[in-house]
């Protein structure tokens, strides 16, 4: 009698894959964003690290938004987007964003060494990082997303840049005007 293979294989896949999307916000609305949370900016700094470490790796300003009435369409948008490509491209196990999204400033000099997007406690449940580009390409110079071994994000306008938070990256310091951009990061149980 032939034996039934009762547990379903799924197809391997390469999980350092990255994904680019265009257009994923207009104009019109990357200025918006820009504007409402501006004023609310502060300096940025690594959560487990002290101020004169922190320095050492990030120097920008950022602010945290939780879902609200006000901010729902945005967190609308990065979900359909994000999941599309997370059903396409990865297949991990996410549910939500649990900690909201990261607006940030890096001015002339300011960066963020290279980093991973998870670690220990809330950190351990990142599975997907997401950056979006607020700034248009022409209003600064420098500040790439480079994430290892060679990707350069592009810097167009409202485009999403998705790749898993185990993968290390950084932004080059800008080195003339202002780059503006979110960040978040789509959550599910820890990686086995």
């Amino acid at each position: 009698m032939k034996r039934q293979n009762l547990h379903k294989t799924r197809e391997p896949r390469d999980q350092t894959r990255l994904a680019a999307i265009e257009k994923v916000f207009t104009p019109e609305e990357c200025a918006r964003l820009i504007a409402e949370f501006t004023p609310t900016l502060e300096p940025a700094w690594v959560e487990s690290l002290d101020v004169a470490q922190s320095a050492s790796i990030r120097k920008s300003s950022a602010v945290f938004v939780a879902p609200t009435k006000s901010t729902s369409w945005v967190f609308e948008r990065l979900a359909k987007t994000v999941r599309e490509i997370n059903d396409t491209v990865y297949g991990f196990d996410v549910s939500q964003f649990r900690e909201g999204f990261q607006f940030t400033r890096y001015e002339a000099g300011e960066y963020y060494g290279p980093h991973f997007d998870i670690g220990p406690g809330k950190l351990a449940e990142r599975k997907l990082s997401l950056t979006v580009q607020l700034s248009p390409p022409d209003e600064y110079a420098g500040g790439e997303l480079i994430i290892y071994p060679e990707f350069v994000a592009p810097k167009e306008q409202g485009t999403m840049t998705v790749f898993p938070s185990f993968m290390c990256h950084n932004v080059r310091p800008v080195t003339t005007g202002v780059r503006y951009s979110l960040v978040s990061w789509l959550a599910g149980p820890p990686f086995k």
